[in-house]
């Protein structure tokens, strides 16, 4: 009884994997291809605010490569994202805002 339950759940699984195998669209013939008749970007252009967002904690001047870099498209690009944390965080994305003074130390009480 118990191998004939096995064997009935497993075809369960065959049938449903094999059904939403056919189910779908795939693109047609070319699917390395966006269709025709859909919208393409040509150019993501940055702001201003985000290229100095993605620049936070270079120092000026900003070497060209890394300049042209942060200013890519919609490419994910590690540049413009936070890092590690703690003494890692060499370009400071960790500590708040860029203008925020850092906070006041008290000496320690003797």
């Amino acid at each position: 009884m118990r191998v004939l339950v096995l064997f009935a759940l497993g075809l369960t699984v065959c049938a449903t994997g094999a059904a939403a195998q056919t189910a779908g669209y795939v693109a047609g013939l070319h699917p390395d291809r966006r269709p025709d008749a859909v919208p393409q970007l040509e150019e993501a252009a940055r702001t201003p605010d985000q290229l100095e967002r993605a620049l936070r904690g270079i120092e000026k001047p900003v070497p060209g490569n890394v300049a042209s870099i942060a200013a890519t498209g919609n490419w994910w690009v590690p540049l413009r994202r936070p890092g590690m944390t703690g003494p890692y965080d060499l370009r400071g994305w960790h500590e708040g805002p860029a203008s925020a003074p850092p906070p006041a130390t008290r000496p320690p009480a003797m």
